[in-house]
């Protein structure tokens, strides 16, 4: 075989070596020098050398060390200045340092806080609208335990000009196009709420604008209920506020009414200046008007989710509840508004009247009614308290509601269902007292201006509620306070019991519960004890004739009478002093519970517990029934005889405080009621043969000595000191008389002799 025809081609080919590149033209600017690797070259004789040597200087006191020395730092060692310029850094972890150094410098080192709080402030509300979450909540941290708390001590000027650079802060962060620095703005609004209610009236429009804003945007409202519990709450607090504020306000205005024309017309103009710097109403109702339609939204909404789960969720009955707190101090706003006097000057007329309130309240509210009905058959005690926040809302607009609004008698079926549910489905007390409590206290508006035939169902349910109440339960003092404004005119100006309103039926009813309460609460609520005796003073006072038959467990107040004649003490000797003057002052008014009570009373006003003034309180109430004609002059004498000859008298005793003082003016009171009871024989004659009992039982020389003294005050033409029994009584008392005056060791021998 041959060889490849290409073959001696290739090889030619591939022997050819490659033209060499012409050399560059020119000169060469730089000779290039091949080196050995390894090898150092020395230095050229030319060189300069520029190597510096110098010795170190120690300056001690230019040292960062001792610049901070006795200054306040933080666990990092850095100084409250530098803390603060770190406030604005970029990074948000320095910010984040900045503020919890911030907090360590103000925890350790009060002073600082003190010296430097406007410049803390100044710089710290930078960060209101701070883009990073965690520097926000550590701000308001700060600001809620450490700035506020010592922003109250400081005058209301510099204060004043502090939340000034606050709140512009804030108001501009409610306006932030982020929400999560929206919301925070709110907690803000709240936190300086609730730490300085005076300075929201300066912003109070601003406010409810964003908050209008804020809970019209559906992200808020529909999706996420924990940021609408956030704005709500705050809101919440807002509108308290301002209900208080107008509260406070009315009673300086009720003031104005007996004044002359000139006087009016300019306490008027003062009032209308003063509420117009406080708040202005016509602008601010007109912005919560805006939030009643919201609101009721809200409401509808988180009703009709909570109804289609099958479990309860947390958050959303939270914001429901919310919601309606705020539409229930709303509504109490406007009602008080429309309640306020309409003088006869044209200055003092308001546009918001009954007519604004139906137009403008009213209207939206027939929805809330629609939404009680979802929550009615179920039977957990979160839908209860729902219906129950309901109920408070319209109680409070009851006297603008009328049957073409809503059905008088379907209302109070809906109350009274409330009143019988509540033992039942309410197991938890502390939120039955909680929520029942406005309840309670609006019935008697609701059962007076509802018609005759709607209020049977809700008398017999509140009578039943307030008969199981218990003492020591807070409800127990809202149902005296109906029972009392349902039984008296003094409040309202209505007298139930002529009014055809069904009440008069359930009068004994409530008055027969009342002793029971009295003697529960004495160990178990004694603030309770003060309201009943008051309750029955003033029932007394206004139904004179009354049957005390529902009132006899009074009597226990005092004592308790065995068949044996002994009596055993009440709680009455132990009540503090202003409701023993009650209880002593009702005595008067139920003057057919005196025959059983003059010996337990005795035994009260002999017992060393009993106060002087209360002594001789009883006395002179008892002088006065008897002169008023309800007390029997043999019960009156009785008892001011059982006084005089069983009241113990310990002047010298060292164990016991005197009341020889006490003896001797009680000895004066009843010897002045005894004169004054008419013919002194004739008296003498009626208390003879007790007073003759008396004195043979052989009392204290003390007690001796003031029987002997009603007959010497008496005795004008009996002559009963002429008895033969009388003359022996008068010489064995002499004898003792003598023994005292001669051996003063032998008065302690007949003070102690057993009565």
């Amino acid at each position: 075989m041959g060889r490849p025809k290409g073959g001696s081609a290739a090889s030619s080919s591939s022997s050819k070596k490659p033209k060499p590149k012409p050399k560059q033209r020119g000169g060469v600017d730089f000779k290039k020098y091949k080196h050995k690797v390894g090898r150092k070259l020395p230095p050229p004789k030319n060189a300069t050398n520029t190597e510096i040597k110098s010795k170190t200087i120690v300056l001690p006191e230019q040292s960062m060390a001792s610049e901070r020395a006795g200054m306040a730092v933080n666990k990092r060692g850095l100084t409250l200045r530098e803390l603060l310029q770190q406030t604005a850094h970029y990074n948000a972890n320095v910010r984040r340092a900045a503020l919890n150094g911030i907090k360590d410098i103000v925890v350790k080192h009060p002073t600082e806080l003190k010296l430097h709080k406007v410049a803390i402030i100044e710089k710290l509300q930078e960060r209101i609208c701070d883009t990073d979450k965690v520097v926000r909540e550590s701000l308001y941290n700060i600001l809620q335990s450490l700035i506020f708390p010592s922003l109250k001590e400081d005058n209301a000027i510099s204060t004043r000009s502090t939340l000034f650079l606050l709140m512009a802060n804030i108001l501009n962060g409610m306006t932030h196009l982020s929400i999560d620095i929206q919301l925070m703005a709110f907690r803000f609004l709240e936190l300086v709420v609730l730490n300085f209610p005076s300075s929201f009236s300066s912003y109070a429009e601003q406010a409810f604008n964003n908050f209008v804003a804020v809970l019209s945007n559906d992200r808020i409202n529909l999706h996420d209920r924990n940021k609408l519990n956030s704005v709500l709450s705050g809101l919440g607090h807002c509108l308290s506020l301002v209900a208080k504020t107008i509260e406070n306000d009315d009673i300086s205005n009720r003031q104005v009414h007996d004044l002359s024309a000139r006087e009016l017309w300019k306490c008027t103009t003062d009032e209308d200046n003063s509420l117009g710097r406080a708040f202005a109403m016509p602008n601010l109702l007109l912005k919560l008007q805006s939030l009643v339609q919201i609101l009721i939204n809200s409401v509808e909404v988180s009703a009709s989710e909570l109804c289609a789960k099958s479990a309860i969720d947390a958050s959303s009955c939270e914001a429901l509840l919310s919601a309606l707190h705020c539409l229930d101090t709303i509504c109490r706003i406007f009602v008080h508004e429309v309640k306020k006097p309409q003088l006869k000057f044209s200055i003092s007329k308001t546009q918001f009247g009954p007519d604004w309130l139906r137009n403008s309240l009213l209207v939206h509210l027939k929805n809330l009614w629609g939404v009680k009905c979802l929550f009615h058959e179920k039977g957990d005690d979160k839908f209860f308290i729902f219906n129950l926040k309901i109920a408070e809302i319209f109680l409070c607009l009851s006297a603008w509601i009328d049957s073409t609004m809503f059905p008088a008698e379907e209302f109070c079926h809906f109350v009274s269902s409330l009143f019988a549910k509540q033992a039942k489905t309410l197991r938890n007390k502390d939120l039955m007292e909680m929520y029942l409590s406005p309840i309670i206290t609006c019935i008697p508006d609701l059962i007076f201006n509802a018609p005759d035939d709607s209020k049977g169902h809700l008398l017999e349910a509140f009578t039943d509620t307030f008969r199981g109440c218990k003492v020591d339960c807070k409800l127990i003092l809202p149902y005296l306070d109906a029972v009392g404004e349902m039984l008296l005119p003094e409040k309202t100006g209505t007298w139930f019991a002529e009014d055809g309103s069904g009440v008069l039926g359930y009068h004994d009813a409530w008055i027969h519960e009342l002793p029971r309460i009295l003697l529960q609460s004495i160990d178990k609520a004694p603030s309770v004890t003060k309201v009943v005796l008051k309750l029955l003073l003033r029932i007394g006072q206004y139904f004179p004739t009354m049957d005390c038959e529902n009132l006899r467990p009074f009597i226990k107040l005092f004592g308790v009478e065995s068949s044996s004649g002994a009596v055993e003490l009440g709680p009455f000797v132990n009540l503090a002093r202003d409701c023993q003057e009650l209880a002593t002052s009702c005595l008067y008014y139920f003057p057919s519970l005196l025959p059983d009570i003059i010996r337990p009373l005795a035994s009260c006003c002999l017992s060393d517990a009993l106060e002087p003034l209360i002594l001789f309180k009883v006395v002179e109430v008892l002088q006065s029934t008897y002169k008023a004609g309800s007390l029997q002059i043999t019960e009156q004498l009785n008892f001011l005889l059982l006084l005089m000859a069983r009241f113990r008298v310990h002047p010298g005793n060292p164990s016991k405080v005197s009341n020889w003082d006490t003896f001797k003016s009680l000895n004066r009171l009843i010897l002045t009621s005894l004169s004054e009871m008419g013919d002194g024989s004739l008296v003498l004659e009626l208390m003879w043969n007790n007073l003759s009992n008396a004195i043979a039982q052989k009392p204290s020389m003390h007690n001796m000595n003031g029987l002997f003294r009603i007959i010497v005050t008496l005795d004008a033409g009996t002559n009963k000191l002429m008895n033969e029994d009388a003359i022996k009584l008068i010489a064995g008392y002499l004898v003792d008389a003598s023994l005292v005056c001669n051996f003063p060791n032998f008065r302690a021998l007949i003070d102690s002799q057993e009565i």
